[in-house]
């Protein structure tokens, strides 16, 4: 695909307009705001009664916790450990 593609994400009602560039990209879009409709409809039904801004911050409050989970759960011992052993080479081959 050599351009962008608009499409629309509908959460709420919202219509939310966003340019994607490839079909993959416009499925992620697509899947997250299901996520959201679904998480929202969630927070409803645990707690009705409560005005649709309550509902919104608590999807984007979870959601941002999840990214932060999901990040600080990336495994860099990898490449801490790489570093480490270029560090040793460097320092045999008397490198600064």
């Amino acid at each position: 695909m050599a351009g962008k593609l608009d499409i629309n994400v509908i959460i709420e009602g919202i219509r939310l307009p966003v340019q994607v560039s490839s079909p993959e990209e416009e499925k992620i879009y697509r899947d997250a705001g299901s996520a959201i409709q679904l998480r929202i409809q969630k927070l409803r039904d645990t707690y009705p009664n409560q005005p649709n801004m309550m509902y919104y911050a608590m999807a984007m409050l979870t959601t941002s916790v999840e990214a932060v989970r999901t990040a600080n759960k990336a495994d860099t011992q990898p490449y801490i450990d790489m570093m480490h052993d270029i560090e040793k080479e460097i320092e045999t081959l008397n490198i600064k």
